[in-house]
């Protein structure tokens, strides 16, 4: 019965949530996704894969658990983990691509400057940052050089302002200052003192994330350290864990699940890194 309650339930969250992915994407289901995920060219796989593979695993994990246990409390919560793993991992990927973007933007400006001292015209160095530059922003300087050909400089800057990022909207500002406002000629030195200050800047993050990295392994373990425990004692005495296959303890262990994860969910929340607020309003 725990089972097919649990497969029930896993199933109707699944259902909800795939009409929610076919529906047009409103202002704050656009916000809620760029929350979790930031752009969504950053996602590894389509929402519905994310969905479908979120659906998949939460009835293996469900069905998976109460075969061994056969406790409704515990077939619940791995229902919920295995929905939640692909929502995961995708926040993952999505967290490192910014990653290698962040650490690759020092490295651009900086080969950036070096062609414009070398005496190369602003949009062939751009070309040869599509084509020779940082791996992670060479389809962002591809795009940029075709918007500069076929719209001008004003659109392409625009374009390099609407990715969502608050080092692409400094480098817009610096570049649209230079280039256009105030073209003083001096373009090439501001170009590598910004690089050097997004380095210092990446560096000064990236210990906080190690920090924050060490802490949410700490907030893992201490989460999932009394479910071991009590798995370990059920297959240790299996008598143990019949109180918690009635009504009462099933109870019991949902509210100790639900206490559990809240005290994850604050640890995380206490060793995560802010993201920087953009330079422009959206």
């Amino acid at each position: 019965m725990g089972a097919l309650l649990a497969v029930c339930f896993a199933a109707g969250v699944a259902l909800f949530l795939v009409g929610l992915s076919r529906e047009r994407p409103t202002a704050g289901l656009a916000a809620v996704r760029r929350r979790l995920f930031g752009r969504a060219s950053l996602l590894p796989v389509g929402p519905v894969s994310l969905v479908a593979s979120g659906v998949v695993l939460a009835l293996a994990a469900a069905v998976l658990v109460w075969a061994l246990v056969r406790v409704p409390a515990l077939a619940f919560a791995a229902a919920a983990a295995g929905a939640y793993a692909p929502l995961a991992w995708a926040r993952r990927s999505a967290a490192r691509a910014r990653w290698e973007r962040e650490r690759a933007w020092p490295a651009a400006l900086a080969q950036l400057a070096d062609a414009l001292e070398a005496g190369i015209a602003f949009p062939a160095a751009v070309a040869l940052l599509a084509d020779a530059g940082p791996v992670s922003l060479r389809g962002e300087f591809a795009a940029f050089q075709a918007r500069l050909r076929g719209a001008g400089l004003e659109a392409a800057l625009d374009g390099l302002a609407a990715l969502g990022e608050r080092t692409s909207d400094t480098v817009a500002l610096l570049l649209r200052a230079g280039l256009l406002e105030l073209p003083a000629g001096r373009l090439a030195p501001l170009l590598r003192e910004l690089s050097g200050v997004l380095a210092e800047r990446f560096e000064g993050r990236e210990k906080a994330r190690s920090r924050a990295s060490s802490l949410q392994v700490e907030a893992t373990v201490l989460a999932l350290s009394p479910i071991a425990l009590l798995l370990l004692i059920g297959a240790a005495s299996p008598g143990y864990l019949q109180a918690y296959r009635t009504g009462a303890g099933t109870i019991v262990a949902t509210l100790g699940g639900v206490v559990i994860f809240g005290c994850y969910l604050l640890m995380r929340r206490l060793g995560r890194v802010p993201e920087p607020r953009r330079t422009r309003s959206e």
